[in-house]
């Protein structure tokens, strides 16, 4: 009876261990299928991810600060030609679109820098 019980528990954990793996399977799928959308959506307007982080991030607030002076611009431009043509509610032509790189990040790694430094000086507070 005792390795009923232990063959019932291993059935049970590799139905687990397949469930999970299924679970997370779904999961990247459903991930990739949302960030697709939200890259087309963002080519729509010319835009990448880091234009449309919400400025009141103090870490942000730092990166831009630091950024180089051309990829600034170039942000800004962005985000006033998305500006422009949500007035007009219109949206790039499809072949602007197709050449637009909604996931090249260019923020990313100095935001991390700031929101290491501010942790670090919150710890010594």
């Amino acid at each position: 009876e005792h390795d009923d019980d232990e063959r019932g528990e291993r059935l049970s954990d590799r139905a687990t261990d397949h469930t999970s793996a299924s679970n997370m399977s779904l999961v990247r799928s459903v991930a990739r299928w949302y960030q697709k959308s939200v890259h087309a959506s963002l080519a729509r307007y010319g835009l990448r991810y880091e234009d449309v982080i919400m400025t009141e991030n103090p870490d942000l607030e730092r990166a831009l600060e630091y950024l180089p002076k051309d990829e600034y611009v170039n942000r800004q431009r962005r985000i006033n030609r998305a500006i422009d043509l949500s007035f007009k509610h219109e949206y790039l032509p499809k072949e602007i679109q197709a050449v637009q790189e909604p996931g090249k990040f260019y923020l990313r790694d100095l935001m991390a820098e700031f929101k290491k430094l501010r942790e670090e000086k919150e710890l010594l507070k």
